[in-house]
Formats: structure tokens, C-alpha cells, sequence
């Protein structure tokens, strides 16, 4: 068997954005300046694999290393996990909101949705973009937004709630 090498993307980051104390959930990525509409905040970097090599990863890595739970499917069939070896680029602090200020276009860039004024909390909605794939999960929303949903449901069985949006 020919072991495979995996194909690594570094990430890039505006500079218009820093890591601090998140008001949802841990640490969160914040503008430090005025971002327009349609400004690229960073493109996604990491590790690019098939989905169903995800579980061989798991033998040979430790989980706490691997931190499965910053993976996120670029299209398809394939994930990209944090670098585990190089450490999480910024952008792996990017939180979920239901009506977020930024998405995901191309499977791995970050756009401004609308104007984000300095100080904000930058954040996307994760059902936009890991309900292509197959793995589930679930958690409770913590972005206090007016349409909140209370919950974050990923995965085959609550996908007509939530519209798949591949760019």
C-alpha cells in the first residue's frame, strides 16, 4: 500500500482582523477596522482530504491534536482539517451565526457579506457549508442574533433545514 501525502493549503489572513475573547463561544475573529461588502477576510488553510480517510487520521492522530471539530467540507466528498502538525490558522476561530456577516465562497475563501464595522465579531453560518457532506452534528446557537434558531443542526437528516450553498 503506497502511503498517501497530504495535500496542505497555507491559509492567508486579512489584516484587517485579529483572534480575541469571543462574546458567543471561546475565541472569536474580530474586525479591527472597517471591512467592506465582498472584501476577503482570509482564504482557509489546512489539510485536504477525502472525507473517508478522516477515520484512519483518527488511528494515527490524537484527537486533542487533531481537533476534528475545526474540519469543515470544502466540497463533496472532501474536508480540510486544521494543520494538527503547523497549528489552527486564525480563521479556524471564526464562530457561527445565523445571520452571519460573512460566508464562504469557493469551498475555503471568506467574503464579507456586508459592511462590517470595526470591533465586530466576524462570523458565518457552518450549516451553509458543512451540510454538503455526511458527518452530523449538533450543538446549541450562541450568536444572539434576532433569527437565532436556538440550534445548529448539521448532517443528511436535517438538511431541508437548512439550504445547501456551494459557490
Amino acid at each position: 500500500m503506497v502511503e498517501q501525502k497530504l495535500m496542505r493549503i497555507k491559509p492567508w489572513v486579512s489584516e484587517a482582523v485579529e483572534v480575541k475573547k469571543s462574546g458567543m463561544e471561546g475565541k472569536g475573529v474580530y474586525s479591527v477596522r472597517g471591512i467592506k461588502k465582498g472584501d476577503v477576510i482570509g482564504v482557509f488553510g489546512g489539510i485536504v482530504m477525502p472525507e473517508e480517510e478522516i477515520e484512519t487520521l483518527k488511528k494515527n492522530v490524537p484527537a486533542e491534536k487533531l481537533n476534528i471539530d475545526h474540519a469543515m467540507y470544502i466540497y463533496p466528498g472532501f474536508i480540510m482539517l486544521h494543520d494538527y502538525e503547523n497549528g489552527c490558522d486564525p480563521l479556524c476561530f471564526v464562530n457561527h451565526a445565523c445571520t452571519p456577516s460573512a460566508h464562504i465562497e469557493n469551498g475555503i475563501i471568506l467574503l464579507a457579506s456586508r459592511d462590517i464595522p470595526a470591533g465586530e465579531e466576524i462570523s458565518w453560518d457552518y450549516r451553509k457549508t458543512d451540510n454538503i457532506g455526511n458527518w452530523t452534528y449538533e450543538f446549541d446557537c450562541q450568536c444572539g442574533t434576532a433569527t437565532c434558531t436556538g440550534k445548529v443542526q448539521v448532517g443528511p437528516q436535517f438538511r431541508s433545514k437548512a439550504p445547501v450553498s456551494v459557490h
